[in-house]
């Protein structure tokens, strides 16, 4: 063992933004075009492109059809969240979506086209009509592509690329006890600055990682939700995880979505050992284009009945030229695997995907904490209740960005004085590689158990027995964070515990079956349309 102080340097700054994906770059752009002179350090745990944006395939979803309206739109993310949507919320945010569309195309962001020059609209799961706007199927790409060389370009916006957020601070000699910076860890050097400035933005994204099957890159741990819980700040729904019906199910591949866009096109899931189209006994009407709830559940229903530890997904139907077109980048991926998807069915599980709750926010990201802000899929608006509509969430992440941008104005007006602020991150700096070798175990154990116990399908008896395994972890974990150097994977494992407890918490309130939520031992909806809270004193 050795010791190691981790106190690095002191840094100021107008706004901190902490996550690099579409929420975060279009609050950059927006900001900065609003307020040139503000000075914006952007904190990206890898580089700049490494977030759940980056990965999106299908699309983004705005009313743009002659027979289309904001008011249909509405009317299918209500049914698609089951009674927990906020309307107001939800209608406001549906409202901006051809102007989020606009804001894209001039950062140069382009949209597939038909032989008219129209957009080239898409439809999935749970949408009534074509109207999701798309790239091929690799939409989050290009959008990120796109606005990365425009933060870029701007100097008063400093990039932290290889830097983690730790924990929020508070100002605490103001009676509102306003959130005044946050420590960073710079991954490569291991020092822990502090970043002092006039507003936070979390745009941390989602917490898949949590899981054992999921469809999120490996930086989706939930980092967002953990320091805003540990800083007092109210998260609400977090029992609705969202599971993607259509992982790619290969051993030893990563992981990779197959889009809800194929089935979108007229693909088929089909049981492997006799070919049926199992969807009409669980959604006879919608079938394949049920909202990805229902299509989860019953994937895992028929798997769990089965011998079987996935379904196919069948567009052997469209041509060659069609889905290469449609979708080039699965193609390409599915043929360098030895599937061809216009001849052969595509193996597929459900994974992990989008978390529907979060921290507890307005339509511009405003928390219940001053100065802080949480956008994109870290918060928590009301749009998407029990279950998100496919290809709202780069539409919310883009519009809530958008509107905080406009919002946290107000507080840039009105600066704080840093003198008072503690010098910096305080460390015992003891390091044993044995044991966070040891500690570092319990991530794969953790996710078993959370896929297990509280994934898909969940009971009371699971869920109680789930919490006393996750306190256990929680309790050794937390021990060795405040004896030891803190690393990104100790960090990581600290937030991903934390976001599991309150995961299982939530679902343990929640007595009814709603949405993403599926409790075997309460199957029937309850008269509940109230948000889960949970809340704890700052630490």
């Amino acid at each position: 063992m050795n010791s190691l102080s981790q106190r690095g340097d002191r840094k100021s700054f107008d706004v901190v933004v902490i996550g690099s994906g579409l929420a975060g770059l279009t609050f950059c752009l927006t900001l900065i075009a609003r307020r040139p002179h503000t000075r914006i350090a952007l904190v990206s745990k890898q580089a700049l492109s490494d977030s759940n944006s980056y990965w999106a395939q299908g699309g983004i979803a705005a009313a743009a059809g002659v027979d289309d309206s904001v008011q249909q739109h509405l009317v299918d993310t209500l049914a698609a969240g089951d009674g927990l949507v906020s309307p107001l919320a939800a209608k406001a945010i549906l409202s901006q979506s051809l102007s989020y569309i606009a804001f894209l195309q001039q950062q140069g962001v382009v949209f597939d086209q038909n032989d008219q020059s129209l957009p080239d609209l898409a439809k999935e799961g749970g949408h009534s009509k074509r109207r999701i706007f798309h790239a091929g199927d690799h939409t989050g790409r290009a959008m990120i592509d796109a606005l990365i060389p425009h933060i870029q370009q701007q100097s008063n916006i400093y990039l932290f690329e290889s830097h983690m957020a730790v924990k929020l601070l508070r100002q605490k000699d103001r009676p509102s006890e306003d959130i005044s910076g946050v420590y960073v860890l710079d991954t490569k050097s291991g020092l822990i600055d502090t970043f002092l400035c006039n507003v936070v933005v979390l745009a941390t994204g989602g917490a898949g990682k949590t899981y054992r099957y999921t469809t999120n890159p490996d930086i989706a741990t939930g980092d967002g939700v953990a320091m805003a819980y540990r800083a007092g700040v109210p998260i609400s729904n977090m029992e609705f995880y969202q599971f993607h019906p259509t992982l790619l199910y290969q051993r030893n591949y990563p992981n990779f979505l197959i889009s809800e866009a194929i089935r979108g096109e007229g693909a088929y899931l089909r049981l492997p050992e006799t070919g049926e189209r199992f969807m009409r006994r669980y959604a006879p009407k919608q079938m394949e284009l049920a909202t990805r709830d229902i299509v989860a559940r019953a994937i895992f229903t028929e798997t769990e009945h089965s011998n079987d530890q996935y379904v196919y997904l069948d567009i052997t139907h469209k041509s060659k030229a069609f889905l290469k077109q449609h979708f080039p980048t699965i193609n390409d991926t599915l043929m360098r695997l030895g599937i061809d998807m216009s001849q052969d069915m595509i193996p597929v599980v459900p994974a992990a995907h989008y978390m529907c709750g979060g921290v507890l926010t307005d339509i511009s990201g405003r928390t219940q904490a001053n100065r802080l802000y949480a956008i994109g899929e870290v918060a928590c608006t009301g749009l998407h209740g029990a279950n998100r509509l496919a290809s709202n969430s780069l539409l919310e992440a883009g519009v809530m960005a958008t509107n905080a941008a406009e919002d946290c104005l107000v507080w840039l007006d009105q600066p704080l004085s840093h003198e008072q602020m503690s010098a910096g991150w305080d460390s015992g700096g003891v390091t044993d590689l044995r044991r966070a070798s040891q500690i570092n175990a319990h991530w794969r154990g953790l996710r078993g158990e959370m896929t297990s116990y509280a994934g898909i399908v969940r009971t009371e008896a699971g869920l109680k027995d789930l919490h006393q395994l996750i306190l256990l972890r929680q309790q050794m974990v937390e021990e060795y964070y405040w004896q030891h150097v803190v690393t990104q994977d100790l960090l990581e494992l600290r937030n991903i515990i934390l976001v599991a407890e309150l995961i299982v918490r939530s679902a343990l309130q929640r007595c009814e079956s709603r949405g993403g939520h599926y409790r075997e031992d309460y199957p029937n909806k309850a008269d509940n349309t109230k948000r889960t809270l949970l809340r704890q004193a700052p630490r």
